[in-house]
């Protein structure tokens, strides 16, 4: 039996696997080996000297930087969050607006249905289509408006009364030079009826659907 193969072979399994990264205590402990094995008679060059101490302290900076954005990100974070929890609870029983895509119209009463109107846009109109995707009515807006409210009766374009149910609404805008503007929408009033914390988000309720802080559109007094 070979005793130095034995020997060889443990020592390379009791070695630590070696760092992917150098920390600032590993740089500072090689700095010091250097110097504490450095030739007597060829010492190292001041300026060489320098520079090392240059990086170590950059690195030490950069660690440090690294660490206080961590503990700044946490806080703001936290912060955030309660910002978030105080607002959805203010909102428990106030009107607040979400985007929609239905109008719905009860057979007898005018609906009403407020827009707002992406920018850029040098005409617009609000259309209601019906089941088939077919131009129920159409309504001209004025594109220097960028939040306004129509009210349907219930009727065509030509006057005809339609019967009650839901009806897809959309916004059809255009620039100076006839492009689609995407980004106008419709939007709906809710009364809000509770708020609930099931994760790092409150979510809304309101006409028994769930919304997120980010669905909101706006609050009115209505």
């Amino acid at each position: 039996m070979n005793i130095s193969n034995l020997s060889t072979q443990g020592s390379q399994a009791s070695q630590p696997s070696p760092k992917s990264q150098l920390g600032k205590d590993d740089f500072l402990r090689l700095l010091t080996m250097q110097l504490q094995y450095q030739d007597p008679l060829n010492p190292m060059d001041n300026t060489q000297f320098v520079s090392q101490m240059a990086q170590f302290s950059s690195l030490e900076q950069l660690q440090n930087m690294n660490k206080s954005l961590g503990e700044k990100s946490s806080s703001e974070s936290q912060l955030q969050s309660a910002f978030n929890n105080s607002l959805a609870a203010s909102l428990v029983g106030k009107q607040v607006e979400v985007a929609t895509a239905e109008a719905v119209y009860d057979g007898t009463h005018s609906t009403s249905l407020s827009y707002r109107l992406a920018p850029g846009a040098n005409q617009a109109h609000l259309q209601i289509l019906d089941a088939g995707n077919r131009l129920v009515r159409d309504f001209e807006l004025s594109p220097r408006q960028t939040y306004g409210k129509v009210k349907w009766n219930g009727k065509s374009s030509d006057g005809t009364a339609v019967p009650s149910g839901a009806y897809r609404v959309v916004i059809a805008a255009q620039d100076a030079e006839g492009q689609p503007i995407l980004g106008g929408e419709v939007l709906e009033s809710l009364k809000v009826q509770a708020v609930r914390y099931t994760g790092q988000e409150p979510r809304i309720w309101a006409d028994e659907r769930e919304y997120s802080l980010s669905d909101l559109r706006g609050i009115t007094e209505e």
